[in-house]
């Protein structure tokens, strides 16, 4: 059976839709759930593939957070000997930091559905080589930003954040957006931080997020299991030298 470590930096933010994929697909699920203090594992030999889930903390957040030194040099090494990686959010923050790229906070905070343009190679690539639009809405809720590591191939952009995906060789992907959210984590997600919403002023609302996510969940989940049904078997085929 194959095994993914997964990275959880605060306890609401999960899988979402790619832990029921996951196990579908026969697929072991390990956490290490670092908010709940457990040792960063040594190296990833034990696992096929890697996966860095989302928080609310900067990447450099270290004396805060004094785990993600220790992630970030996992990732580091992880990519670095050809391991299979993906990032959500600050997921993809950590990788561009462990692949050396500066992240800060960008010019406002981008919550709500908003589109995402795929990039020419971002249509060519296989896991958005069906997505029926080039600019696909999707959920963000983020700050921060970051410069595009060397040897990276950017695969989607937004006028806010353009660097919203990201590939590394064939093994390493960086969502900056919400692919795997769930309305249940919408839901909860607003009511823990309905404080940042506020600060937005009247360009978004909880009301209008989820009325959004009456009309684009269902197209989101359908991208999403796209995406992960190429990127993931991709992944353990990958592994197996396929």
């Amino acid at each position: 059976m194959k095994r993914v470590l997964v990275f959880r930096h605060v306890a609401h933010e999960g899988l979402g839709t790619i832990e029921p994929f996951l196990k579908r697909s026969n697929i072991a699920i390990e956490y290490c759930d670092l908010f709940q203090g457990p040792p960063v594992p040594q190296n990833s030999n034990n696992y096929d593939f890697v996966i860095s889930m989302g928080g609310p903390m900067n990447v450099d957040e270290i004396e805060s957070y004094p785990f993600l030194k220790a992630e970030r040099t996992f990732l580091s090494n992880a990519i670095r000997s050809g391991k299979p990686v993906v990032g959500i959010c600050l997921g993809a923050q950590m990788i561009a930091r462990a692949l050396e790229a500066k992240v800060y906070p960008g010019r406002q905070k981008e919550i709500g559905w908003f589109p995402i343009q795929l990039s020419e190679a971002g249509k060519k690539d296989p896991i958005f080589g069906n997505v029926k639009h080039s600019d696909p809405i999707v959920f963000q809720w983020h700050g921060d930003t970051f410069d595009l590591p060397k040897g990276t191939t950017l695969l989607a952009s937004s006028p806010l954040f353009p660097h919203q995906a990201f590939k590394f060789g064939k093994r390493v992907y960086a969502f900056q957006f919400h692919i795997e959210v769930t309305r249940d984590m919408i839901c909860d997600w607003i009511e823990k931080g309905e404080k940042e919403i506020k600060s937005l002023g009247r360009s978004v609302s909880k009301e209008k997020i989820l009325l959004n996510a009456d009309e684009h969940e269902s197209s989101l989940q359908e991208l999403a299991g796209k995406v992960y049904e190429i990127l993931f078997t991709r992944i353990v085929a990958l592994k197996a030298g396929v």
